[in-house]
């Protein structure tokens, strides 16, 4: 239950998720806005097509301790469970529809590790694993919605908390959703290719086929 001392926790943890290392980032190096480069992605995959994939991992670590963070703390501080999910979700949906960028983001992997980090370090490990598999056959995309979809049966099968369980899944339906959303970039007016697309974003993280490029592309007009 919600209660008038949680709410202003998770309002915090949205505004903290809502900090984009990747935006600062590209801002203070290359002086663009990342909205309007590349797949228009506030995360870690645009920051390594324009900036560098130096930087990539940086932000991908920041993104993670961003994470991690919040809901560490308030199981430290002896809150329950109910509340450390609900701020981990915070995070993500700030991530993913920031304050601070017109309710633009990122997709919400690397804070998803930390926050999961967080939780039981099993899951983390394992959505690792998974990412690291997709990223050697390159299949990132694929391998990070599979990763996502098994999550919540994993939390069960590890014998986790129903909260840890139901927050796994309400992290991939976020994250779905903002792949699905993908920075409110226009679908094509055609129903058949608008399925089409919304699949790949869905699937792939993209509105091309694999054999266009997209990542490498020049600004967004």
């Amino acid at each position: 239950m919600l209660t008038t001392s949680i709410i202003p926790l998770i309002l915090i943890a949205y505004l903290w998720g809502s900090i984009s290392p990747s935006f600062l980032v590209a801002r203070a190096l290359k002086g663009i806005d990342l909205r309007r480069y590349g797949s228009g992605t506030v995360g870690g995959s645009n920051v390594g097509e324009q900036v560098g994939r130096a930087w990539m991992i940086v932000v991908g670590f920041l993104d993670l301790v961003k994470g991690f963070t919040p809901p560490t703390l308030a199981r430290a501080w002896g809150l329950e469970w109910s509340v450390a999910i609900l701020i981990g979700l915070a995070i993500v949906v700030g991530h993913n529809w920031s304050l601070h960028l017109g309710l633009k983001g990122g997709r919400g992997m690397g804070a998803t590790v930390g926050i999961l980090f967080a939780w039981d370090l099993r899951l983390a490990i394992l959505l690792l694993a998974i990412l690291a598999v997709g990223w050697l056959i390159k299949q990132g995309a694929p391998s990070s919605a599979v990763a996502l979809v098994l999550l919540a049966p994993s939390a069960w099968t590890l014998g986790d908390a129903p909260e840890i369980i139901w927050g796994c899944a309400w992290l991939a339906v976020i994250i779905a959703i903002k792949r699905l959303e993908a920075n409110r970039l226009p679908l094509p007016k055609d129903a058949r290719e608008k399925r089409t697309v919304l699949w790949r974003r869905l699937w792939m993280d993209r509105d091309v086929p694999p054999d266009q490029a997209w990542q490498k592309r020049g600004k967004i007009k």
